[in-house]
C-alpha cells in the first residue's frame, strides 16, 4: 500500500470533528492524505462517533492521547504519522477541498512549512476584521497560530524539537523555531473556523484577552500562569 504523503493531525477533546468529514474526502487527491485524531474525550458520543469514522474510513485512525493538551497531543499524532508533511488541524476547522494539493504544491526544501488564512463561521463584520488582521499580522510577522492550520515538513519539525510541551502557546512556540529555518508560505484559500468561543464570551472580551495572553508570553510570562488565565 502506497504511504500517504500528508498526515493531518487533529487533537479532540469531547468534540466531534467538523473537520474530519471534509478532511476523508480529500484523501482522493493526488498524494494521499491520513487522517490521525489523537483523543483524550471522556464524552462516550464522541468516543461513538470517532469509532464510526474510524470503521467507515480507511484513511482515519483514532489513537487515545497519553496526555492532555494540544501540544502533547499533536507530538503523539507526530509519531503515528506515515506522512513526509505534517498538518495540524483544530477539530472545529474545516478545510477548502484543493487543501491537499495546496500543501504538496507549495512545500519544498527552501520552504519547509507554511499556514493557511482563516476565517471564521459568521457574517459578523467584526469577526472580518479580526480573521483580516490575524492573516495580516501572520504574514508580517511569521508567527502562525493553530487556527490556521500549520504545516511542515516532517523532518523539518523532528528536528526543531516538535510542539514545546506546554499548556498554551505551542503554536507561536514552534513558529519561532520554525521562523528561524524559513518565512512561512501563506496559502490564501483559507480554512473556515469556529467563532464559539468568541461567540459565547463575547467578541470584544475575547479579542482583549487573547491580545493581552500575546503581550503577557511575549514579555515572558510562563505558559501555565497564561493557562490558567486562559481558563
Amino acid at each position: 500500500m502506497q504511504h500517504p504523503t500528508i498526515s493531518a493531525i487533529v487533537p479532540v477533546r469531547n468534540e466531534q470533528p467538523a473537520t474530519l468529514d471534509n478532511l476523508c474526502a480529500l484523501n482522493n487527491q493526488a498524494g494521499l492524505i491520513e487522517v490521525i485524531v489523537i483523543d483524550v474525550s471522556d464524552d462516550s458520543s464522541t468516543i461513538n462517533k470517532l469509532n464510526q469514522l474510524q470503521d467507515q474510513s480507511a484513511s482515519v485512525r483514532v489513537v487515545r492521547a497519553h496526555t492532555m493538551g494540544r501540544s502533547f497531543q499533536m507530538n503523539q499524532g507526530e509519531t503515528h504519522a506515515r506522512g513526509t508533511i505534517l498538518w495540524f488541524i483544530h477539530a472545529d476547522t474545516r478545510v477548502p477541498q484543493q487543501a491537499g494539493q495546496l500543501i504538496l504544491d507549495s512545500v519544498s526544501a527552501a520552504r519547509p512549512w507554511g499556514r493557511f488564512d482563516v476565517q471564521f463561521n459568521t457574517t459578523s463584520m467584526l469577526m472580518k476584521m479580526v480573521a483580516f488582521t490575524m492573516n495580516l499580522r501572520s504574514g508580517l510577522t511569521g508567527i502562525c497560530t493553530g487556527d490556521q492550520a500549520i504545516f511542515v515538513a516532517r523532518d523539518v519539525f523532528c528536528q526543531s524539537g516538535a510542539f514545546p510541551e506546554i499548556a498554551i502557546m505551542e503554536d507561536i512556540a514552534l513558529s519561532r523555531k520554525l521562523r528561524r529555518k524559513a518565512g512561512p508560505i501563506r496559502l490564501r484559500v483559507p480554512v473556515v473556523t469556529s467563532a464559539r468561543r468568541w461567540e459565547s464570551h463575547g467578541y470584544l472580551w475575547t479579542i482583549f484577552q487573547m491580545g493581552l495572553m500575546r503581550f503577557l508570553y511575549w514579555i515572558g510570562v510562563s505558559p501555565k500562569t497564561l493557562n490558567k488565565l486562559y481558563r
